[in-house]
This record gives structure tokens, sequence and C-alpha cells, in this order.
């Protein structure tokens, strides 16, 4: 068992001492015992314990339930009550501050020592939960394009600040609303509305493009082009529990496109970010990395279905520039792939830079949007491993990819190597 440190407050000097003796000899470390919620307050702050037996009932200004909210608020560390009273009222009362359990005096030392495992479990995991929702938030909120995510049948949950400018509703409005009302669609050739994307998505458990062109009428009647793309958000079983919405405002994009090609590189990386975003509750998820490596798996499968065919549509086109005999020379081919990683990469604002020496290649993460993000966690990393070696292996070239460089690793920054198979000469 690990030292783990308990304070004691309770104002009964003979019950205190026993209560230590117990804890002791459970092989628990007694930080101190004081009888008062102001002198818990203080021992809190000067030792830190990782737990704190509260007696409800004090003496002095400050009761137990009051110096535990104290506590919970400053420190979060978990509160166990002690208590001889049982009734309803002092409960309720108890329970606002959120205690992590209560004892009941006179009791056993098994009851002790399983009230304080569980109540460090339980925070143990809450911790976990708020870290992990935490980061989450913080990673939609700062991802470049707008995103609204709902429950299961289509009640908002989340909307990004890029979300929130597009539609013109802020969080608080939209919050518990239907998605139709926030997020207003129509064709944008007949103006009719389009049909429920979440039904549809929850309907075929797959990723849905709305059909093309498409207007998103905000708050104020506004009429905005869009691309978007919808997915499914899952748990760690796979069940679906929501559906995240991507797109963006394609209004300059579309002044300045004179090519096709620009807005099939705009669905492509809306596809994308719609993986990561579908993805994001699953590699948050606090789980073994022998399951979050299955997980990678199957997102590069899913990865693989709906890029694939683009990346070779491109790389025919890439091909076709470079002359008749570009598809049999692999150093040609190879040139096409850095190109179009480097384009693919840079659309998620990922900046590249490679170099090809003799069979050996290297691309190096130049710039990432998740230098602090990836540096803590995994998720980010994954995916761009993802990406680059299982593309890689579209090329069909002989070689293998590998990362050299990870941020996770605590390096500054992502680098790849190439091993190729061809005639130097």
């Amino acid at each position: 068992m690990s030292e783990v440190k308990i304070l004691i407050v309770e104002d009964e000097s003979i019950v205190a001492m026993d209560i230590k003796h117990r804890a002791q000899g459970l092989g628990y470390i007694v930080t101190d015992i004081t009888p008062s919620g102001e002198e818990a307050l203080e021992s809190v702050a000067n030792n830190r314990p990782d737990l704190v037996l509260m007696d409800i009932v004090l003496k002095g200004e400050m009761d137990g339930i009051e110096a535990a909210q104290k506590i919970r608020d400053a420190y979060d560390i978990p509160i166990v009550y002690l208590t001889a009273y049982s009734d309803e009222r002092t409960l309720k009362r108890a329970k606002i501050t959120e205690p992590f359990g209560y004892i009941i005096k006179p009791f056993e030392d098994r009851e002790l020592h399983s009230a304080v495992e569980v109540a460090l479990y339980k925070h143990q995991m809450e911790s976990k939960l708020k870290e992990s929702e935490k980061w989450l938030s913080t990673t939609l909120e700062s991802i470049g394009d707008a995103v609204i995510a709902t429950d299961k049948v289509g009640k908002v949950k989340f909307m990004n600040p890029i979300a929130r400018d597009l539609t013109g509703w802020s969080s608080d409005e939209a919050i518990g609303q239907p998605l139709s009302e926030i997020y207003k669609i129509v064709h944008e050739e007949t103006g009719i509305p389009v049909d429920d994307p979440v039904e549809k998505v929850v309907a075929n458990d797959a990723i849905i493009d709305l059909p093309r062109p498409v207007l998103l009428i905000n708050k104020s009647g506004k009429e905005i082009p869009i691309d978007d793309s919808i997915a499914p958000i899952k748990d760690e079983n796979g069940g679906i529990i929501g559906v995240a919405i991507v797109f963006r405002d394609v209004t300059q994009r579309r002044k300045e496109a004179k090519e096709r090609e620009e807005l099939l590189k705009d669905k492509a990386r809306g596809e994308l970010s719609s993986f990561m975003v579908s993805a994001l509750p699953v590699f948050a998820s606090n789980i073994p990395p022998q399951v979050r490596n299955s997980i990678a798996s199957s997102f590069a499968d899913r990865f693989e279905k709906n890029m694939k065919p683009r990346f070779l549509e491109e790389m025919e086109k890439c091909l076709a520039k470079k002359g008749e005999d570009a598809k049999s020379d692999p150093k040609i081919l190879f040139q096409c792939y850095l190109s179009w990683i480097g384009e693919f990469l840079s659309n998620l604002g990922i900046g590249t830079d490679s170099d090809v020496d003799g069979k050996k290649a290297h691309l190096d993460f130049d710039s990432c949007p998740w230098d602090s993000e990836g540096a803590v966690s995994p998720i980010f990393c994954l995916i761009c491993r993802v990406i680059v070696i299982r593309s890689f292996t579209w090329t069909s070239l002989h070689g293998h990819a590998e990362q050299t460089h990870c941020l996770l690793d605590g390096n500054h920054k992502c680098s790849f190597e190439f091993t190729l198979s061809w005639d130097d000469s």
C-alpha cells in the first residue's frame, strides 16, 4: 500500500486518538489531529493530506460541513464524514459538499479501511475524468473549424467559438436546444431545408456530407455558404453517444477558388476534422495502452476507407503532369507523395519540411498547432502517425516509414523517416 496521508478532524480527543491508532494500524499516515474547522483549514494548507476524516459536529463557529466545503473548493481533497448522526436533515446538508463517503460512529476497522480506499479511488477517477474533460474541451475550442456536438437525439451539448460566431447563438442560448433550431441549413439552389442530419448519422452509423451547395441561416437571418461533415461520436465500446457537426464558412474561398480541386481539398479537411472529433472521447478515455493501440488501428482503417480514394486521384493527377514514364519511376512517385502529404498536413495547420538523400528521406513538422497539447496527450501524435505511416503504404513503394521523433517523448517536434528501396544510379 502506498503511504496515504490522512488528516483527522475530531473535537473529542479520546475519539480522535482512537481513530488515529486505527488508521495507523491500517498503514495510513496521520498528518495531524485538529478539533475545529478553522484549525483543519490551516493544517490542510501546511500538510496537504490525501484525505480528510471530518467529524460533522465540531465546536466553534465553523462546523465540519462548512470546513469540508472550504477544503474541497480550495484544495480538491476528498472528504469522508465521521458522524454519530444519521438524521435526514444533517445528511442532506452534508451532501451539498459532495463528500466521498460517510462513516457512522462507532465503526469497525474494516469500515474505516473500506471508506478510505473507496474515497481515494473515487477521487482518483474523478480527477482523471476532470482532466480528460478539460483537455477535450480545450481541444474542441481550439479546432480551426466550427464544431457543434449534440447528444444522440439531436440536443446541442457544445459549440466552439467559431460555431457561435457563424450561427449567431451563444452557448447559453444554444445548449439543450434541438440542433434544427441552431443549425438551420437549406439547399442553396432551392431554399428547401435540409433533412435532419442527426437522424441520418445515427441510423447509418457513418460520417456523412450534406449535399452541396448548402447555406447556413444564422440567428439574424444572414445566409452563409458552408461546407460540412457530420460524424457519430462513440464511446469506448463503439456505442453512439452523439453527433459532431464540423463546418466552415466558404464565402471567401468561393471567391478565390478557380478550380474544383480547392473545394475537394476543403472537403477532405472537413472529413479529417470529423474523424478527429468523433475519436476524441475514446482517445481521451483513461484506457490501457494496448487498448488505445487497438483503437488507433481501427481509426487507421476508417482513415484509409475515406481518404485513400481521393489520395489515389491526386497521385494520378500529379503523375500525369510528370510525363508518360512517371508512373514507372519510384522517385517521381515518392516526390508526388511528399507533395501530397505536405499539403494534406498543411490543411490541418501543420507546417512540414522534407528532404531526400539517397534511399533515406525525412519529413519534419516545422510547426504544429497542438504543440502544448501533444506533449501531454497521445491523441495528436497518434493521429499524425496514422496519417503519415498509413498513407505511405498506399503508394505501394518498396520501403517503410517510421516516426523518429515525437512530442510525447519530450522532443520539440515530430519527425518521420522513410527508408526506400530503389536504384540510386
